[in-house]
């Protein structure tokens, strides 16, 4: 899969206005240049001696740094307290119109003890008006021990030929209303039912099924509203893929886009495929899988893809690292300019097991979805587990809070002493440059506009620069107190920025 990106350069559209420090992608690299000392450039070729020349790169960043900021944990705000609700995980969440929803997965108690355990768990549904207290609904779709008074909406009985494990649930915003909210997940197949699709689609079918027992494939289903779901009639891919799946619709590339497990070498590794509907899907494509920076025992288990709230051009994933040396689950932040190449910082980890027999003492897994909270802050749901992944379960089992950081500050690009950088040119919309920034009472940062050919806009060079001292996640950069950028709309800019005891993680335009 080759990235839209390929081959674009500068100047670079702000498709959601604003750029986060997720990684290097706005950061402009520098230019080389070798000079004699009288700062002339002599070319990458001379037939002539060439005398002492000296180093002179411009705009290179300097003294600067991504840190990947870790997660603060909410208490538990969903809990297996109903009969159906045996071991609860695989949360999606969003918001619609001020109200929090949520989907999650559960195995029934009855079913723990049977050889197919996890073949027919059962989609929940829940749903807050504030982000912590949440109800569990009255649906009446089904019965399960005779009581009709659940929040089943889908698995178990609703879908009787396939079963059900490892489900998401995303809004697509360009279809007819009564499909707009779609499931994938994994579901279970006869050896005969599994030949018979093979035979449609010969050359698309995961290695792993053809010597399966019980060969797996990818399913989906349709709902005008997230409750009441219409069942695809075949797979959209044959894929042996046992854990959360998850699935939008990138509006950017006109593609629905899924993220599966894949399995390279033995090792649980994540992979990507892209579909111009939603019915068929290509094998995936492995984008992580355990290379030499992680353990010897390490996989990744799960890949919790998701995008920051407003910009879905910040893709991100949460990827479920098992190490299996201790049998416990820990949490890494991938980040993603086009959902494709994906890239992580050195301190990636950002959740990791709780405290010895806590609720979360086991591992803990990141589901499907990222949110605005209340007190300027966003997060993501995740599963804590009490015992390790392979121990002997009980039930009930797992709990589902939040991870949550302050509004926009996931990862921040820090200079601990003096720093500098450039950015690439952009378009953008807006007259104004607001900094979501934290500097120590040392610290400052300054801003310098730059036209064409690398020249300051008159008036917002970086003398003329208002210095930002403190914390704040919303501060106007302004020059001279003017806070104008002080250019043509439609202008492409670059910004210079001056930074010393400071994290800077993001501007944005209005």
């Amino acid at each position: 899969m080759r990235t839209p990106y390929h081959g674009t350069g500068e100047p670079f559209p702000l498709r959601s206005n604003v750029i986060f420090f997720h990684d290097w992608r706005y950061v402009h690299h520098g230019d080389t240049r070798w000079e004699t000392k009288e700062g002339e450039a002599l070319g990458l070729w001379s037939a002539k001696p060439i005398p002492a020349l000296r180093w002179a790169g411009r705009s290179i960043p300097k003294g600067i740094r991504l840190k990947t900021i870790p997660a603060e944990k909410s208490e538990p705000m969903i809990v297996p307290d109903s009969t159906w609700e045996g071991v609860i995980f695989g949360p999606t969440v969003m918001r619609i119109d001020g109200r929090y929803r949520m989907w999650y997965e559960t195995v029934p108690p009855e079913d723990l003890a049977g050889q197919n355990a996890g073949e027919r768990n059962l989609l929940c549904y829940a749903e807050s008006t504030d982000g912590m207290r949440w109800q569990k609904p009255s649906i009446g779709l089904v019965s399960h021990q005779g009581w009709e008074g659940n929040n089943i909406v889908y698995g178990g009985p609703l879908t009787p030929r396939w079963g059900y494990h490892g489900s998401s649930v995303f809004l697509d915003p360009g279809c007819p209303a009564e499909q707009r909210y779609k499931i994938i997940h994994l579901g279970f197949l006869t050896r005969e039912d599994f030949e018979g699709f093979k035979a449609k689609t010969p050359d698309q079918v995961d290695p792993i099924g053809e010597r399966s027992k019980r060969p797996c494939a990818v399913f989906g289903a349709t709902s005008p509203d997230g409750v009441h779901w219409t069942p695809l009639a075949e797979p959209l891919v044959l894929q042996n893929s046992d854990t959360q799946n998850i699935a939008y619709y990138d509006e950017f590339l006109g593609k629905y886009v899924a993220y599966f497990r894949t399995w390279v070498m033995g090792r649980r590794s994540i992979g990507r495929a892209e579909s111009s509907e939603f019915r068929r899907f290509p094998l995936p494509e492995t984008l992580i899988w355990p290379g030499p920076a992680v353990g010897p025992s390490d996989l990744w288990y799960a890949n919790g893809r998701t995008a920051y709230p407003g910009a879905g051009d910040y893709h991100l994933m949460f990827a479920k690292r098992w190490r299996v040396s201790e049998d416990r689950f820990y949490v890494h932040m991938a980040t993603s300019p086009d959902g494709i190449i994906w890239g992580m910082t050195q301190n990636s980890q950002v959740l990791g097991p709780g405290e010895p027999n806590g609720w979360d003492a086991g591992g803990i897994s990141v589901g499907c979805g990222m949110v605005e909270l209340q007190g300027d802050r966003v997060g993501a749901p995740f599963v804590g587990f009490r015992v390790p992944h392979k121990y002997t379960r009980t039930v009930p089992l797992g709990c589902i809070a939040w991870a949550s950081w302050q509004k926009e500050r996931l990862v921040g690009l820090v200079a601990e002493e003096e720093g500098e950088f450039r950015t690439m040119y952009v378009n953008f919309s807006g007259d104004e440059l607001h900094l979501n920034v934290r500097t120590a009472q040392v610290g400052e940062v300054r801003v310098e506009v730059l036209g064409r050919g690398g020249k300051p806009v008159d008036g917002r060079a970086m003398q003329d620069c208002d210095p930002i001292n403190g914390d704040f996640l919303d501060r106007t950069v302004t020059w001279r107190k003017d806070p104008k950028i002080g250019h043509k709309s439609g202008e492409a800019l670059a910004f210079h920025v001056k930074m010393s005891w400071a994290e800077l993680y993001s501007m944005t335009f209005r």
